[in-house]
């Protein structure tokens, strides 16, 4: 005769034992993993915020971060983005306008990228909103950008980026602005991969409708710089500078001078 009160703790074990593959399966499964796609993010600090050669901070430090998210289509191998970047603003406005300057910009992205085949060049069809909470309304600082973008990478060393930026009402109501721009990023090889290191250059050239209420004329931009990277932590050393005198920027101030940078930051 079967012992039923020995066998109930077998039957408990076995039941058990059959359910723990499936228990486990559950345990590993991650918050979100049913979201496709996937989100990054970056973080640094900055003696600056240089934006086309010209101090958005008054030419002091900078907090600056942002968030990603990524989808591939599986559709000749494109994909999805959207994101928004911020940083801290200083634009001396507040006292023509009752506290309510700029002192926040929050950039708004999304578009598609891709390679084109095998042939080692990479697109980017985007667009941006620049956003400045609490702002005065009437200053006009929100603008859209459109900015189609082409890279080509050669023997996994030397990258070649050219784009256009355009917007049809530019930062303050200005009308009408175009940044053709272009750079180079090479990869210096260092002995046993001890840290990553790489130097770049880049240069742009902003046209703006209205200059008058932009507050500058046309002019030329360009950055140098050295990035080393150490896992995901990079610190970025550069020299920026525009071709605008001192009495072409914005009523003789000094926020389109030529200036170092300094950069802390890390990815995730």
């Amino acid at each position: 005769m079967i012992n039923a009160k020995r066998m109930l703790p077998i039957a408990v074990a076995l039941l058990a034992a059959a359910a723990s593959p499936a228990f486990a399966e559950e345990q590993e499964k991650e918050p979100g993993w049913w979201l496709p796609g996937e989100f990054t993010g970056t973080v640094s600090l900055n003696n600056d915020y240089i934006f086309r050669g010209i101090s958005q901070t008054d030419h002091d430090p900078a907090i600056q971060g942002s968030i990603n998210y990524t989808l591939e289509t599986g559709i000749l191998g494109t994909s999805v983005y959207g994101g928004v970047w911020g940083s801290n603003l200083d634009f001396n406005d507040d006292a023509a306008n009752n506290n309510h300057g700029g002192h926040l910009e929050l950039d708004w992205t999304f578009g598609f990228t891709g390679d084109i085949l095998d042939t080692g060049v990479g697109y980017t069809l985007g667009a941006i909103y620049y956003n400045y909470p609490g702002a005065r309304h009437g200053l006009s600082y929100d603008y859209w950008e459109f900015a189609p973008a082409l890279t080509y990478t050669l023997f996994d060393i030397v990258t070649l980026n050219a784009g256009i930026n355009y917007s049809p009402d530019y930062f303050a109501g200005s009308g009408a602005g175009y940044y053709p721009n272009g750079g180079v990023t090479v990869k210096i090889p260092v002995p046993d991969n001890w840290f990553a290191l790489s130097a770049f250059g880049m240069t742009g050239h902003q046209w703006i409708e209205h200059n008058s209420r932009f507050g500058t004329d046309d002019y030329q931009d360009w950055k140098l710089g050295l990035t080393v990277g150490i896992k995901n932590i990079t610190l970025t050393a550069a020299y920026t500078d525009t071709n605008l005198d001192k009495h072409e920027c914005f009523a003789g101030t000094n926020l389109c001078e030529a200036r170092a940078l300094l950069s802390l930051g890390a990815a995730f």
